[in-house]
């Protein structure tokens, strides 16, 4: 823990069609589904990466959850109490697109 995932952000979507705080290019299908199954503790996902990133997940209920720049340039999303079910991750480029690593754990990251 963390479980890591080598991915590369960017695409031809831009995030803020989704509205609220999703920023960035990213693409059609996630770059990284996960299947959780919740004891009811912590879930994060984060990415690092040398460039300007953001993040695009759709919960388990259906909700797009964005963040961009918690971490420097690199994004942070952290469940408290996580909900089982699927996350479909997209890895979004603010800027030029950049590899980088998913970084995902059930303690806070």
């Amino acid at each position: 823990d963390p479980a890591r995932v080598s991915v590369a952000s960017g695409g031809s979507n831009d995030a803020s069609d989704l509205g609220g705080s999703c920023v960035g290019d990213i693409s059609g299908s996630p770059d990284v589904v996960v299947n959780f199954d919740s004891a009811g503790g912590t879930l994060s996902f984060s990415v690092v990466s040398g460039g300007d990133t953001s993040l695009v997940i759709n919960g388990p209920d259906g909700r797009n959850y964005c963040d961009d720049d918690s971490n420097g340039l690199n994004p942070v999303l952290t469940w408290g109490t996580a909900p089982s079910g699927q996350y479909d991750v997209w890895v979004g480029a603010v800027g030029d697109p950049a590899s980088g690593t998913l970084l995902i754990s059930e303690s806070p990251l």
